[in-house]
């Protein structure tokens, strides 16, 4: 590897989101000059991969910039003008076995039993076909399940489920067709990533698919603990800040006042220096979030901040809402969120018609809560604004920031979408503190940053 792609490659980890320190990169350069006869792949690999889930970005990077320097569509689609006839088991006959394609490529994957060997991999379809997917705008996971629609895979997978519960599957057999089918859908997503990549000449599209910018609602479940213990360590950050009162300290800012009188009861002689922490407070926090069914996507990971808020937090009141309020401070809470979402299903079904009306709800805070409000209070609403074409009635969260310290809105909708009609984001951000967009890990860490 020449100096070049390596510094290319660095680049390219760090934009889609993979920390690399600069020890590791002289770490790196280290062990390439003294083990040349070692794979430089797996060196890289194990000194700039310092989680599993970065493994797949590493992998995708490197097919890119090492194995396939420069895409070229023209030779992918000359490449695969002949079908692919995947290894099959000559004793039984397969379901459907048409294919799709379009005529350049397309195979069928429906043989029962058959072994999908990783050499096929990249020849189940026509990279041009795939560049033509990126080019219509659709997104990663759309492009996904179309080529997987066209390639036949659903068929395939059915065929075998089936052959497996008639017993017509060995046990050897099927677990081999499990890896095939994780390796498949695997390989379709890194086509489908490189050729977006091509064809937008930027690491965007890697960078969108690290689990830190990826839509809450669509991360794995793997991701998803990645997330949960981001969120931990926040409140945890979140849970004492600094209060307006000074303490005196071994360390922290110099203490003016007390220096000049301790220099005065010694005849002006100074002594030693003396220095001064603000004492920490426990902040008040009052959520209000909101489990309408628009925000259902969200709501898992807006239950678990709430969660592990609730453990930090020794002032903290909770609310819920749709077009109404209630209030669940007092709700045993756990890693578990099932039990609060029955607790949501059952309310909503005996106090709610189930489409939310922002300003009923701030109504009712304000005549039932607001004078349990304190002044030092900082009031976190998660929503998305969407009011449901009735009335904003902002005078009362008008009411409600003017007593609280300050009203932080978390939303899961882009700008953009905060002048739909049935939107009153507009509307009620002019008495809110700040108004951030939340719907990834990265968002929740900077608000934790900027906010907290």
């Amino acid at each position: 590897m020449d100096g070049w792609d390596f510094i290319r490659l660095v680049h390219a980890l760090r934009a889609v989101s993979v920390s690399i320190s600069s020890q590791d990169i002289l770490d790196a350069q280290i062990c390439l000059d003294q083990f040349p006869d070692l794979s430089e792949k797996q060196i890289l690999k194990s000194l700039f991969i310092h989680r599993p889930q970065d493994l797949v970005m590493f992998e995708t990077l490197w097919r890119i910039l090492i194995e396939n320097p420069k895409l070229n569509v023209q030779d992918y689609s000359e490449d695969q003008e002949e079908n692919v006839v995947l290894e099959e088991n000559q004793d039984s006959a397969g379901i459907g076995g048409q294919g799709v394609g379009r005529g350049s490529g397309g195979v069928s994957l429906t043989t029962k039993g058959n072994i999908l060997n990783s050499s096929h991999l990249t020849n189940l379809i026509p990279f041009a076909r795939i560049v033509e997917l990126t080019c219509s705008g659709l997104e990663l996971e759309e492009m996904v399940q179309k080529i997987l629609a066209e390639i036949d895979y659903y068929t395939w997978i059915n065929s075998n489920d089936l052959a497996y519960q008639r017993r017509e599957l060995p046990e050897e057999a099927w677990y081999t067709h499990l890896d095939s089918r994780a390796s498949l859908m695997q390989e379709v997503r890194q086509q489908v990533l490189m050729a977006q990549v091509s064809h937008e000449n930027s690491w965007e599209p890697l960078a969108r698919q690290h689990w830190l910018f990826k839509p809450l609602s669509t991360l794995t479940d793997e991701e998803k603990d990645l997330v949960k213990s981001s969120i931990r360590k926040w409140a945890r950050k979140l849970a004492q800040r600094p209060g307006s009162r000074w303490k005196t300290s071994r360390r922290g800012s110099i203490d003016i006042s007390r220096i000049i009188k301790q220099s005065v009861q010694c005849d002006g002689i100074l002594f030693n220096l003396s220095y001064r922490q603000k004492i920490p407070r426990v902040p008040e926090l009052v959520v209000l979030c909101d489990v309408s069914n628009s925000m259902a996507p969200f709501v898992e990971f807006l239950i678990y901040m709430v969660t592990c808020l609730r453990a930090r937090f020794r002032k903290i009141r909770v609310f819920f809402f749709i077009d109404s309020v209630w209030d669940v401070s007092d709700f045993v809470w756990d890693d578990d969120p099932s039990g609060v979402k029955q607790e949501i299903k059952s309310w909503g079904h005996k106090a709610s018609s189930g489409f939310t009306d922002y300003g009923n709800v701030f109504r009712e805070l304000v005549e039932y809560n607001l004078r349990e409000l304190s002044s030092r209070a900082t009031v976190v609403i998660l929503g998305d604004g969407k009011n449901n074409y009735r009335p904003a009635q902002s005078e009362y969260i008008a009411q409600i920031s003017s007593k609280a310290r300050n009203v932080f809105w978390l939303n899961p909708l882009d700008s953009q979408e905060w002048d739909e009609p049935d939107n009153m984001m507009k509307e009620y951000q002019k008495y809110c503190s700040k108004v951030y967009r939340c719907r990834s890990a990265s968002d929740l860490q900077r608000i934790v940053k900027d906010v907290f």
